[in-house]
């Protein structure tokens, strides 16, 4: 099995490449504004260090979202358009759980204008669903969930941030999730406040 990872959602850029659970070759760069100018750069790039073309793969997995508007939909377009001129298998993780892993920990990024998208995971299972929360409740979360590792943008809450590595995240999470059926309609996952509200209360 040949497997693509992809994520452009967030501050990352992570293109990656592997053949039955070992790693091929991988990239992971910041800088949210380079993911529609090189996401397909650096694949074909790695794709051609391999000595692989993207016929030879099997599946593709890219993050869904929540995110950059943009960014999402920079993995996501790459990804239907491989489903639809070579029938890739597509399966999605969420950004949120791509930065927990497999750990028992809070994840949060950037939502902008003083607000974090939030989801708390423990060994890939979902313990309170991705929302989008005001900064200024993130405290109730930590204190709630004391024993839980903060990921992610923790710099936005007074914390060190730590490098994670997002290529080996969504692999191993890829296997908790099962392939998309209706390619053509998968969407964006961003997290509407009304929507929220509902789902953190």
């Amino acid at each position: 099995m040949k497997t693509i990872i992809m994520d452009s959602a967030n501050k990352y850029l992570v293109v990656a490449l592997y053949e039955d659970e070992k790693c091929l070759a991988s990239l992971q760069e910041e800088g949210n504004r380079k993911q529609s100018e090189y996401a397909i750069v650096y694949l074909q790039k790695l794709l051609q260090e391999n000595q692989l073309k993207i016929s030879d793969f099997d599946e593709m997995v890219i993050t869904i979202g929540p995110g950059s508007y943009t960014g999402v939909r920079v993995a996501l377009t790459i990804a239907k358009t491989l489903n639809a001129t070579m029938n890739l298998k597509i399966k999605t993780v969420s950004s949120l759980k791509a930065m927990a892993g497999m750990k028992k920990a809070i994840s949060i990024l950037d939502a902008r204008s003083k607000k974090l998208f939030l989801g708390i995971y423990n060994e890939g299972k979902v313990i309170v669903e991705d929302c989008l929360i005001n900064m200024d409740e993130f405290e109730n979360y930590q204190k709630k969930y004391s024993d839980y590792e903060i990921v992610g943008d923790t710099s936005l809450v007074g914390l060190p941030e730590q490098e994670i590595n997002l290529v080996k995240n969504i692999y191993t999470l890829s296997y908790l999730e099962s392939e998309v059926e209706n390619v053509d309609g998968l969407v964006p996952r961003y997290i509407k406040e009304v929507e929220a509200k509902k789902i953190c209360q």
